[in-house]
């Protein structure tokens, strides 16, 4: 017609457009034009530029050959796929830190599964979540079944223990549904006492942005993960699922060789298509100001 074809109307081109949109930037993809929508259509093509050149520098750093079998983790597409024999075998949704408790990059090799884990209070949630609660309610610990050690080892009553000195003790959480690991989590060697684990708050996968941890990362379906992964003559399900029921923390090694990689990536093609998501650790724009230096 020669008119411009620009209309207030949300048509159902407009729609299918706006949704192959949100899947290649991860969002979820049902045509609603929300803040993450927006915030990508904002996106600048000089800022995804300088994204593409900031993603392909850091394929120079990581391993350029990948082990016959690897975990592969892509921390800003909340993702970790199964590698084997270059044949993706598990895909798997994860939750990865916040940006205040990042979860590290780096590569290391599986170790373990622990079933039925205790979960041990780090220092960083101690100090900012477990002190200020216990202030409130001395029986705050007590009910998420965590119990306080002193140095012998002994039992500390939560009434007897000193609010001025909270690093003196060990806070352990019994194993079971409740415990903040879930009903496993698989060991690797590494600096940043960081694992992989299941949950207790199994409704996160179902968010969007699971930028949601304290740095390590939660795996949705995980005893299914560590059946995949470990020998099944030694370690059928029905075994698996016996050694749950009893809450007792049983480990079993990784016989096969599993490399992991948590790397993260903000910009890379799938069948020609280039993906982005968003830079939730917000490193793109300094790697990219250090190549230009």
């Amino acid at each position: 017609t020669g008119r411009d074809s620009l209309t207030s109307i949300y048509d159902g081109k407009t729609f299918e457009a706006i949704k192959k949109f949100q899947m290649r930037h991860g969002l979820a993809a049902d045509g609603v034009i929300g803040r993450g929508t927006i915030n990508a259509l904002n996106f600048s093509k000089n800022k995804r530029k300088n994204q593409i050149i900031a993603n392909l520098e850091r394929w120079r750093w990581y391993a350029d050959t990948l082990a016959e079998n690897y975990f592969i983790i892509n921390i800003p597409d909340y993702s970790l796929n199964v590698v084997e024999n270059k044949d993706t075998t598990v895909v798997r949704k994860i939750v990865v830190g916040t940006i205040s408790r990042k979860t590290p990059i780096l590569t290391s090799t599986l170790k373990t599964v622990v079933l039925n884990p205790t979960w041990t209070v780090p220092p960083t949630i101690l100090k900012e979540d477990v002190v200020p609660a216990m202030k409130r309610n001395r029986n705050y610990l007590k009910n998420k079944n965590i119990t306080i050690y002193d140095k012998d080892n002994s039992v500390v009553e939560p009434n007897d223990w000193n609010e001025n000195s909270p690093g003196r003790y060990r806070y352990v959480q019994s194993p079971g549904s409740n415990n903040s690991l879930g009903l496993m989590k698989i060991l690797f060697p590494n600096n940043h006492s960081v694992y992989l684990h299941d949950t207790n708050h199994r409704s996160l996968f179902g968010r969007n942005n699971r930028s949601l941890s304290s740095g390590c990362i939660r795996v949705e379906n995980p005893l299914e993960l560590a059946q995949h992964i470990l020998d099944s003559n030694k370690w059928s399900k029905e075994k698996i699922d016996s050694i749950i029921v009893t809450k007792k923390t049983t480990n079993a090694r990784i016989a096969k060789k599993y490399a992991i990689y948590q790397w993260y990536w903000t910009a890379w093609s799938t069948d020609n298509s280039l993906q982005f998501r968003d830079d939730i650790y917000n490193l793109d724009a300094d790697l990219y100001a250090k190549l230009r230096n």
